[in-house]
This record gives structure tokens, sequence and C-alpha cells, in this order.
């Protein structure tokens, strides 16, 4: 008798543990209930070949309409010489130009700073300018490191 009053105990409890799981588990539809968003993306083209001094012209094309704003820096890799950031003009929808020129022969790197809908990204290109140094070619093939998005805030 005391064995059947446990047998049926613990049947009771397993019923009950699975009843409460089931409540607890999770609607295939709750994502369809959020806002559906769609990350910031942004793409740099470069010439492929750039003389320093002359003007050279940078393409940004994002996959968002009317970004809160797009800029371009631009600086040597090795921190020697920076352009600072410059307001790309918009050209066509969805896309951005840049015409300026850079002074001297290296690696350089072209930083798009682009924010839309709350989302800020910072991708990067490097592209080489004119000719490059021994020091330079080495930090390229040698794994110079990576480019990659940058997530800090907006200055």
């Amino acid at each position: 008798m005391i064995r059947m009053k446990w047998k049926t105990a613990r049947i009771l409890t397993s019923l009950i543990v699975t009843i409460a799981l089931a409540g607890c588990s999770v609607d295939p539809e709750a994502t369809a209930r959020y806002k559906q968003e769609t990350p910031l993306e942004a793409t740099v083209t470069v010439p492929d070949d750039i003389t320093p001094g002359e003007p050279v012209t940078f393409e940004i094309t994002l996959n968002e309409d009317a970004p809160d704003f797009v800029h371009l820096e631009l600086q040597k890799k090795d921190g020697t010489l920076s352009y600072g950031m410059q307001e790309a003009i918009q050209v066509g929808e969805r896309t951005y130009e840049l015409t300026t020129s850079l002074k001297e022969d290296g690696l350089y790197l072209a930083r798009v700073h682009a924010q839309a809908d709350g989302s800020t990204i910072f991708p990067a290109k490097q592209f080489i300018v004119g000719e490059l140094t021994e020091v330079e070619w080495a930090a390229l093939y040698e794994g110079a490191a990576p480019v990659e998005a940058v997530t800090e805030p907006h200055h």
C-alpha cells in the first residue's frame, strides 16, 4: 500500500513537472513579434593605381538609405600621416564619394565612419599609394594586423 502511494506520488510529480515545462517552451513565432533589423554595412571601393599628389576618388556603398552621416578617415598604416575624417558626398542611391589627394607613397588605411538608425560602423580597407618601402611590403606580407570592424563610439 505504501509502495503504491509512493508510485502514485512519483507519477503525479512527473506529470506536474512535464506540464510546467511544456508551458515554458519557446514559441517558434516569438521572433516575428519583434522589430527585425538589418545591421548597417558599408563597402569601400579604392582605385587600383593611386599616384601621390593626384586626385583619387573613394566610393562608399551602404546597404541603408538616409544615414545620419558618412565620413571617410584616411591615414598611413604606420600612423605617420593622417588626413582626419572628411565628409563623403552622396552621389547616388546609397552611394557616397570622397575625392582627395594623398601626399606620400605608402601603405594606407581608409576607414568609413557611418551611422544609420542607431547603428554605427567603422569598416576599413588597406590600399597602396605609389610605391612601398621594403618595411611596408614586409608588414603587408608578414601578417600585418587584420582590418576589422571597430565598435567604439563616434567622435
